[in-house]
């Protein structure tokens, strides 16, 4: 799961760093903000290392209530990373094309949440799909994944699965 909180979680974080710094004394229209960051890191696997380096772009929506309180917060991230195997030099690309729906406790923190899409998927040429994590996945106020739906192999196998996709 490590490689779903590089990518996609990254993405969960800046949401939740918005909603820190928004302070609301009356009724408002949704606000939106975007965002671009590069990103890049490295990982091992069972007899080869890796890195991965690639983009992500997104826009987070803020709702009121009629007392001006943020009640809730829409994210739509959207990037594509390349993962290589450092040994064989083979590579793949990775996308990313997520929802993230927040409903909001009153002090403006998380309370539960999911995200849905695209949350890592990648092909290679004569092997097909060999990373498959998608559809949607549910949050209790913790934070803890607690409903799945879909196939998620990162949060099956974690940095597993991108190291079977490198395989």
């Amino acid at each position: 799961m490590g490689k779903l909180r590089r990518a996609v979680l990254a993405g969960v974080a800046g949401t939740v760093m918005a909603l820190a710094g928004t302070g609301v004394a009356s009724a408002m229209p949704p606000d939106v903000q975007t965002f671009a960051d590069p990103f890049s890191g490295s990982f091992g696997c069972d007899g080869f290392d890796a890195e991965y380096s690639g983009q992500d772009r997104g826009r987070i929506t803020d709702y009121y209530d009629n007392a001006g309180n943020l009640v809730r917060e829409v994210g739509h991230i959207h990037s594509y990373e390349t993962d290589t195997n450092l040994a064989t030099g083979l590579s793949v690309e990775v996308q990313t094309n997520i929802t993230v729906h927040a409903d909001l406790n009153p002090d403006g923190s998380f309370g539960t949440y999911a995200i849905t899409g695209e949350f890592n998927v990648a092909n290679r040429p004569g092997k097909g799909v060999v990373l498959h994590d998608t559809a949607r996945v549910e949050f209790d106020e913790d934070g803890n994944p607690v409903i799945f739906h879909g196939v998620h192999d990162t949060f099956t196998k974690g940095d597993q699965a991108f190291c079977d996709a490198l395989s």
